[in-house]
């Protein structure tokens, strides 16, 4: 939370305290600054947002696509088609569309010079020595695939061109050119995985081909050249055109109404005859994935170019996230830069956001956000032109970005015409030094004031932090010396540093003082103005917090925060211990544990494990509540509310938290009590129904009794979801109605990696030791540890359903395997999996609705190990009045691993489970009173990725 203060002029002079003490802060400037050259560099960096320019974008583009209609449909020899297509792109982007014919004769022109150039620099090979020699021994060869088509791949390079969808690639490169063979549209496409194209990886698929930019070694780019001829006869002649003596190759590939001659001749009026007319939309069945939700009452091009909303989002955003330089914003082009890194879509013009994602990888050092035409559907020949939304993007660069860079204005994807607006650039800053004694630097999304913690400013000619951390400490010397007699001195414990600009250009470092590190919370700031109304722009704000903390205390005993070995975790304490910190706040130690790829909000290099209290309590990392310390970095959680236990960990981890808000060991056992409220509707049925749905530790019982529902008047959505998608969010698209007041609300889930043949759960099938003694409540004989070294009669692993049932006279099948009914009397079933928080962050429920004659169940860590009846978090038995249900707090795309025992002491037997989503949607369910039931792609019995979650120990070596 951030702490508005009454404002300051920023440049004023130093306050009386400070005077006070005769602190010598040299030159403190209450008038405008000695300027450096500062010219007006805005101008160049923002677009001239006007009709015209909005226009002329889409007449670019729009003649552009016509060039590139008129080439499809001549009849030019197919080894020149995809030359002259490039010319003509080139050709009509300069010219006026009354010229476009003669744009495209010339691009013919062209083609054959450029053809016979190709065939002779470029070499053709194989998909299948492709795969066996890779890149960079492939670099600009032609590969012809298993079904004859031919792509030109570039290796280290990434395509200037958003996907429209993407597939797994399960060997290599070479899986690519097959997926964008079966994928309708594809005509290039970017590998993204192992070094040199080998291994698995991600094929975005390309809808248009653009051109190839520089990227990683474990990027490959792929641009299909030609496709085979099948059963066409195929001639060669030459033909001298009308206005060159020039020999042009053409081919006499049979097509219908349309003659050799026409298709080399020179005339406007015969070139234009063979346009091509796509049909208009019919049936589009590919939604798109979108996750920003804006609904424009237009639908063109030129309307989304002006859409002054879409305008006010990237200028709003003129200062850059905390750690970023602006360099450019509100432009109608995104970027052509070399070191592109990929992309991100985003659910709102969020900077910071964008910025996150550029922080977590070590060679991003630029990003630009920017707002892209998008086709609701993915286009294909069946849907050429569906209806436009607006998609916000992040892209992210190797290298610094500036504003002549932002040349990419859009492309079509069939008839569709993507354009952009509110294009905004940041570069990452270089950091700050770092300064002895100092922890730091943090950036900080604007510069720091609050009067109550305040001490004093100074601004130096040079960016130089050091100048300010000697001046922090020359403050609390003399605070000292001045109050020797004193119990007390005020001390400063922090600096903020920052950058004033005008107008882009650098005029001072400015350096402000603080009693407290607290001051990180009033980062409020972002411009400044003097006394002569001049504004400047605060950038580069960067804060540095002492440590330890001085207390400003002389003769009252403390005791320092501790340093060295005495720092460690294990000098603290032992795992499970209370220890108050320096300030005061209570932590419990969590020596060697972790709580991994849960929780995190941001990290800092400190020196020891101590560290991490000091800035975990400054308010630093807001929200923070516990920590993790490897590698001499802390890095910080927000755990309050989470269900996730720590674990123990091998790799030298140690972490704390604040014991009021995060449940720790306990986590997984925390009760949670759902209310519910009911509500009454009419519906059009027969009788009376109740629907139950839980939301959190809230439940609702809906009562819908048999009555007249009157007409609907407003639109409703219905909501249809599906649980396939590859990316980390969630995707929600919402399709208005076209007729009637029903529309659709399409959402479609992130699921587990499958590639490693994980999918479904494991069972193991045992004997019950202990048959016959299930007549007492609770049945407390059976105790499943017993089992954990005794080798299983049978195991079955992929199953696609949990839960079992048995009449007492029949023999059945259980998971695939024939059962007497005298073992089905005894049957005990071991089953572990893992569930894949596909639906988001929230309360999952698992829900064990009756046994006969026993489950139990465990979640979390005790699943892969340690497991005991005692440990067990929820058990269900015959004589249970009511269902048992256990709500699991998860973070989205995250695996926990679960564990459910199940066993009968004669008789009848079988039991019931079910995992419910946040959303109410089902995971898993068991058909009542049958051997069978559902289970979604979230459950697989361990994830692909062994650092997310490890495998289960195999039935008979369980610990």
């Amino acid at each position: 939370m951030r702490f508005i203060d009454t404002a300051v002029p920023i440049l004023a002079g130093l306050s009386t305290l400070v005077e006070a003490q005769n602190v010598d802060f040299g030159k403190v400037y209450s008038a405008k600054p000695q300027l450096k050259s500062a010219s007006n560099t805005e101008s160049s960096t923002s677009s001239i947002k006007t009709s015209s320019v909005a226009s002329s974008i889409v007449s670019v583009l729009s003649s552009r696509h016509a060039a590139t209609m008129v080439s499809s449909a001549s009849t030019a020899s197919a080894k020149s088609s995809s030359s002259a297509k490039s010319s003509s792109l080139s050709k009509s982007s300069n010219t006026s569309s009354s010229k476009s014919s003669s744009a495209t004769t010339l691009s013919t022109k062209k083609a054959t010079s450029s053809t016979k150039q190709s065939s002779s620099s470029t070499q053709k090979t194989s998909s299948s020595a492709a795969a066996s020699s890779l890149c960079p021994s492939i670099n600009n060869k032609d590969i012809t695939d298993t079904k004859g088509k031919v792509y030109t791949i570039k290796c280290s390079s990434d395509t200037n061109v958003g996907a429209f969808t993407n597939k797994a690639a399960t060997k290599s490169f070479a899986d690519c050119m097959n997926a964008c063979d079966d994928t309708s549209g594809c005509v290039a496409f970017s590998y993204v995985g192992g070094d040199g194209g080998n291994g698995s990886g991600t094929c975005w698929l390309k809808n248009s081909a653009g051109s190839a930019i520089s990227a990683g070694t474990n990027y490959v780019a792929g641009f299909l050249k030609s496709i085979p001829s099948s059963s066409k006869t195929m001639t060669t002649s030459t033909k001298k055109t009308s206005s060159s003596s020039a020999k042009i190759t053409t081919s006499t590939k049979k097509v219908t109404s349309v003659s050799t001659k026409a298709s080399t001749s020179t005339s406007t009026k015969k070139t234009s005859s063979t346009k091509v007319k796509r049909a208009t939309a019919t049936t589009c069945s590919n939604p798109n994935s979108i996750l920003y939700n804006y609904q424009a009452n237009y639908n063109t091009p030129t309307q989304f170019l002006l859409d002054t909303t879409l305008a006010g989002l990237a200028a709003a955003q003129w200062y850059p996230p905390a750690g970023y330089s602006t360099s450019f914003t509100s432009q109608l082009a995104g970027l052509f830069a070399p070191n592109y890194l990929g992309y991100q879509q985003l659910s709102s013009y969020d900077t910071s956001a964008c910025a996150a994602y550029c922080n977590a990888r070590s060679d991003c050092n630029a990003f630009n956000i920017y707002i892209q035409r998008t086709p609701t559907f993915i286009p294909d020949d069946s849907c050429p032109n569906p209806n436009a939304a607006a998609q916000i993007t992040c892209a992210l660069y190797g290298s610094p970005v500036d504003a002549s860079q932002a040349t990419n204005i859009g492309q079509y994807r069939k008839d569709f015409m993507v354009v952009i607006q509110g294009s905004n650039g940041y570069n990452l800053n270089p950091v700050p030094a770092s300064v002895s004694s100092f922890q730091g630097p943090t950036a900080l999304d604007g510069v720091a004031y609050s009067s109550n913690i305040y001490l004093g400013q100074k601004y130096f000619s040079t960016y130089d932090v050091n100048q300010c951390s000697s001046l922090c400490n020359a403050y609390t010397a003399n605070s000292k010396s001045q109050n020797a007699k004193s119990s007390t001195y005020t001390p400063c414990n922090y600096f903020n540093v920052f950058n004033l600009t005008l107008n882009g250009q650098t005029q001072l470092m400015g350096c402000y003082l603080f009693t407290t590190s607290d001051a990180a919370n009033y980062d409020v700031y972002t411009t400044a103005q003097d006394s002569s109304g001049t504004v400047y722009n605060l950038t580069n704000s960067y804060g540095y917090a002492l440590y330890p903390q001085d207390k400003g205390l002389t003769s009252v005993t403390w005791t320092p925060a501790p340093t060295g070995k005495n720092a460690t975790c294990s000098a603290l304490g032992k795992a499970g211990s209370s220890y108050i910190d320096y300030n005061g706040v209570n932590y419990t130690l969590g020596c060697g544990y972790d709580v991994q790829y849960a929780a995190d909000i941001g990290n800092q290099t400190t020196p020891d494990f101590y560290s991490c209290f000091a800035i975990c309590d400054s308010g630093s990392f807001p929200g923070c509540d516990g920590f993790a310390y490897l590698g001499n970095t802390c890095y910080f959680k927000t755990l309050a509310g989470s269900s996730r236990t720590p674990q123990l960990d091998n790799y030298n981890v140690d972490m704390a938290w604040m014991p009021a808000s995060y449940a720790g060991f306990n986590a997984y056992t925390v009760p949670g009590t759902v209310s519910y409220t009911t509500t009454t509707t009419v519906w059009s049925g027969p009788g009376s129904t109740t629907t139950t749905t839980i939301n959190g530790l809230s439940g609702t019982v809906i009562v819908k009794t048999s009555g007249s529902v009157p007409a609907a008047t407003t639109t409703t959505y219905v909501t249809v979801t599906t649980d396939q998608g590859t990316a980390s969010t969630i995707a929600t698209q919402t399709i208005t109605p076209t007729k009637g007041l029903t529309g659709t609300v399409s959402i479609v889930y992130p699921t587990p990696a499958t590639t490693c043949g994980n999918k479904g759960a494991a069972v193991g099938f045992y004997s019950n030791p202990v048959p016959g003694q299930q007549g007492v409540s609770q049945y407390p004989a059976f105790k499943p540890e017993v089992m954990k070294t005794s080798v299983p009669s049978a195991q079955v692993t992929g199953i696609s359903y949990i839960g079992e049932y048995n009449d007492d006279s029949h023999g059945t099948y259980v998971y695939g395997k024939y059962q007497t009914s005298n073992t089905l009397s005894t049957l005990a079933l071991n089953h572990v999996f893992y569930v894949f928080a596909g639906h988001g962050t929230g309360y999952y429920y698992i829900n064990l609705p009756q046994a006969d004659d026993v489950t139990l169940l465990w979640v979390g860590p005790n699943a892969l190990s340690g497991y005991t009846r005692a440990n067990a978090q929820l058990i269900q038995t015959w004589s249970a009045p009511a269902p048992a249900t256990l709500g699991f707090y998860l973070t989205a795309n995250t695996y926990t691993p679960i564990r459910l025992w199940f066993a009968n002491g004669g008789g009848y037997g079988g039991f019931q489970f079910t995992v419910t989503a946040p959303d109410g949607a089902t995971i898993l369910q068991t058909t009542p009173n049958s051997n069978a039931g559902v289970m979604n792609s979230d459950i697989v019995m361990f994830p692909c990725d062994t650092s997310k979650g490890a495998k289960f120990p195999a039935f008979g070596k369980e610990t």
